[in-house]
C-alpha cells in the first residue's frame, strides 16, 4: 500500500512576504536576519522608483545598518541619484537621507547630496520631516565646507520655515543658531 504524502508548498521568501505578514520593524528585521538572501532584494527595492514598498525597504535598511555599513558602500552613488529622481514620495526621500546620513561620503558625493538636499529644502510643499532631514544633511556637509554656512543662512528665512511644524521649527531654530552663528 502506498501512502500519499502531502506536498508542502514551498515557502517563498520575499520582501512582499515580510510586509504582508509582519507589522513591527523588529519582526521584519528578525525575519531578514533569518533569511539573509533577502538583504540584496531589500537594497534593490529601496533604490526603486516604482516599488510600492521602496520607502519601507529603505526604512528597514536604515534600522538594520551600521554606521558606514560596508554592505552599502557600493550603493552610495545610487542612493544619491535615486534621491534626486524621487519627486512625489517624500517618505522615501526621508528614508534615503537617513541611510546616507550614516555613510561616509567623498567630496563629489557630498556635492551631489548637497544639491539634492537643497532642492528638497527649497520645496516648501514637501512634508516637514523630509525637508528638515535634508536641512540637517546640509548642515552636516557645511561642517566640512565652512564657506557654505553663510549661503545656508539665506535659506533659514520665514519663507522656508513657515511650513514647518511648531516643534520642528523650535529645534530648527536652536540648531541653526548653534551651527551657523
Amino acid at each position: 500500500m502506498i501512502l500519499s504524502s502531502k506536498i508542502m508548498p514551498k515557502q517563498i521568501f520575499s520582501i512582499d512576504y515580510i510586509f504582508n505578514h509582519f507589522n513591527k520593524n523588529d519582526q521584519m528585521i528578525a525575519y531578514i536576519h533569518e533569511h539573509p538572501q533577502l538583504y540584496a532584494e531589500l537594497i534593490t527595492a529601496s533604490l526603486s522608483l516604482s516599488h510600492k514598498q521602496a520607502w519601507r525597504c529603505a526604512m528597514l535598511l536604515g534600522h538594520m545598518m551600521k554606521k558606514n555599513d560596508v554592505s552599502l558602500l557600493k550603493y552610495v552613488d545610487r542612493y544619491i541619484e535615486c534621491l534626486s529622481k524621487i519627486k512625489n514620495h517624500d517618505g522615501h526621500q526621508r528614508q534615503l537621507l537617513i541611510i546616507l546620513d550614516k555613510m561616509r561620503l567623498n567630496e563629489v558625493q557630498e556635492g551631489k547630496l548637497f544639491d539634492s538636499c537643497m532642492t528638497i529644502w527649497e520645496d516648501i510643499k514637501k512634508i516637514p520631516s523630509t525637508r528638515i532631514r535634508a536641512f540637517w544633511m546640509l548642515l552636516k556637509i557645511s561642517d566640512n565646507y565652512p564657506e557654505l554656512k553663510e549661503e545656508l543662512l539665506h535659506f533659514t528665512t520665514d519663507y522656508y520655515t513657515n511650513t514647518l511644524s511648531p516643534g520642528i521649527k523650535v529645534s530648527f531654530t536652536r540648531e541653526v543658531r548653534a551651527k551657523l552663528s
